[in-house]
């Protein structure tokens, strides 16, 4: 049967070429826009290292208006008090420094005492002690003792992200227990020593994006005004917190300087940054673009072999008369069809190689592998076969039910 179908595609080559020039046209596009979608999908589907699920940034503003900025603190104490035993609140926390899923970064640079020739910078969050509980952050090496979290502690405690660690000391494994310091604080004459005490999963700011390296110190309790204020909730209450906490609380929180503007749930905005950032945008155009490339090619198939079903009825019917099942009609012709993709997947192939080799893909948030090529590539062949299976099942279906006798006795 192979050597039929080759046979019957040389017979109607001309005819043929222009199928195949379009099939390995739209093999290498398909699979580049697809290589793009991996790029940046392969990324959102790795872990944030945190969990942001069921928790809710409360939004305080300040209206300087009032004057009561000689309470300041007095006040953002009793409001976060106030917040801590609202019912519905689980659990609470503070930070400042680099926000997640927020253009608010903040970043310094560490170098280790063991070696002072060379400083890794990264970003950095001056958390709370609650902060790993509420983000449910765990260590993978070492521990966070709580009640030791202090800037008032020699050496001062800090947590580092696996990546930072392996950047500083060489070996994350081996980092819990060494010492590093700010270099930047010399130039005041400032010395700072501070001791690892725990090494942490890689940690992205967003969703659409690489890990960064990140850097965990104790927040002071004086920054309280100046920090972030975030709740964990528990899942019976996550549907109507929002609402029913801005109704509950906010009278009681509007304290001096301060009211309340809102709870924002971190979920809702981590996909607000997304989309803002035009990546979503850019991924649904990519979308677009695919589904015209399958459209394109089902609707040549389609019509090609509708007119070729036409122009061998006689064919097909010496071919049933003779004893050839419906089945094995069918069957050609779809293997005419797939055979002529194959045909033309590879010089897609070797196309698409050479366009990785000349690193003209997109890579900026996830490398290239064998193991992205191959998905990638096998993805758009794939499609391709189902869009052509698509397209010549309607031609095939009725070449099948052809009568024999009637059609030779037409022709």
């Amino acid at each position: 049967m192979f050597n039929q179908v080759l046979k019957q595609l040389w017979n109607a080559r001309r005819s043929n070429a222009w199928i195949w020039a379009v099939l390995l046209v739209v093999s290498v596009l398909l699979w580049f826009a697809l290589d793009i979608i991996y790029n940046y999908e392969a990324a959102a589907r790795k872990p944030l290292g945190y969990d942001v699920d069921g928790l809710y940034n409360i939004e305080l503003r300040y209206n300087w208006t009032t004057n009561a900025d000689s309470t300041l603190d007095e006040d953002n104490r009793a409001i976060y008090n106030l917040i801590k035993d609202y019912p519905l609140v689980d659990k609470i926390c503070y930070y400042r420094g680099d926000e997640p899923f927020s253009d608010n970064r903040m970043y310094e640079g560490f170098t280790p005492h063991s070696d002072s020739t060379f400083t890794v910078s990264t970003f950095i969050r001056l958390v709370s002690p609650e902060f790993f509980d509420v983000y449910n952050v765990t260590p993978i090496y070492g521990s966070i003792d709580s009640e030791h979290w202090s800037q008032g502690e020699y050496p001062v405690p800090v947590v580092m992200t696996r990546e930072l660690a392996d950047s500083v000391f060489g070996d994350a494994s081996q980092a819990v227990g060494k010492t590093c310091y700010n270099p930047y604080y010399l130039m005041a004459n400032i010395s700072t020593n501070y001791k690892v005490v725990a090494v942490v999963a890689d940690q992205k700011p967003f969703g659409y994006s690489r890990y960064e390296k990140m850097i965990y110190m104790p927040n002071q309790p004086e920054a309280l005004p100046y920090s972030n204020i975030v709740v964990s909730v528990k899942p019976e209450n996550r549907a109507t917190f929002a609402e029913k906490f801005y109704a509950d609380m906010r009278q009681p929180l509007e304290r001096g300087v301060f009211y309340l503007l809102g709870a924002e749930p971190l979920s809702a905005r981590k996909e607000a940054y997304d989309l803002s950032h035009g990546t979503v945008n850019y991924l649904n155009t990519t979308y677009i673009f695919i589904a015209f490339f399958m459209f394109m090619v089902f609707l040549i198939v389609l019509g090609t072999f509708m007119m070729r079903t036409r122009r061998r009825r006689c064919e097909i019917g010496v071919r049933m008369a003779m004893g050839s099942s419906r089945r094995m009609v069918m069957l050609q012709l779809m293997g005419e069809g797939l055979l002529l993709l194959a045909l033309a997947l590879l010089p897609a192939l070797v196309v698409a190689l050479n366009i990785v080799n000349a690193d003209i893909t997109v890579n900026t948030l996830t490398d290239m592998s064998a193991l992205r090529f191959i998905v990638t590539f096998g993805t758009a062949a794939l499609l391709l076969a189902l869009v052509i299976v698509a397209a010549i099942y309607p031609s095939a279906r009725k070449a099948m039910n052809l009568d024999p006798a009637e059609t030779l006795h037409d022709e």
